[in-house]
């Protein structure tokens, strides 16, 4: 049984000011498509008077999408929701990442992952292809960041210690 996208939203373990997943849009087993508008203060300092997201923070959002929130519903495929409850997905790995546009407080992005010719999803591993996009606006469309990501799923008790 499977988990909605309200449910697999609320186990991303990532948090304000961390989090960087509004909504779910889009989720099946060979892709997801989660978006985010960017706020003031996901940019503070950087740069004061030209605010720009951090590319470190769009990362992050293809990882949250991509390998966590990804994640939590590739498992939740094969394993009972408690099963998916004590487990904690981290980011491991950026491959290719490349930034194609800057991305500003305010601009809506929508971050879809999928397989692609290397990615995978085997027992607590994900493999993904991140694009993050803008939605809506004069960029509608347009590539702001492309990578592969990959994250790994842990017990919770082993984070803990």
């Amino acid at each position: 049984m499977s988990l909605s996208n309200d449910e697999i939203l609320a186990l991303v373990p990532q948090q304000r000011p961390m989090r960087f997943i509004d909504d779910i849009l889009e989720l099946d087993g060979d892709h997801i498509v989660g978006s985010y508008t960017w706020k003031e203060e996901d940019c503070a300092g950087h740069f004061p008077g030209n605010p720009v997201v951090p590319g470190v923070k769009l990362i992050e959002m293809a990882a949250q999408v991509g390998n966590v929130a990804w994640g939590i519903y590739l498992m939740s495929l094969e394993s009972s929701p408690e099963q998916v409850r004590d487990m904690v997905g981290f980011f491991t790995r950026i491959e290719q990442g490349t930034f194609k546009r800057v991305v500003r407080p305010g601009d809506k992005v929508r971050a879809e992952a999928q397989f692609g010719d290397e990615g995978y999803f085997r027992s607590n591993k994900v493999a993904s292809c991140v694009e993050i996009r803008f939605e809506g606006g004069p960029k509608d469309g347009e590539l702001a960041f492309e990578g592969f990501t990959c994250g790994m799923w842990v017990p919770r008790a082993e984070v803990r210690d």
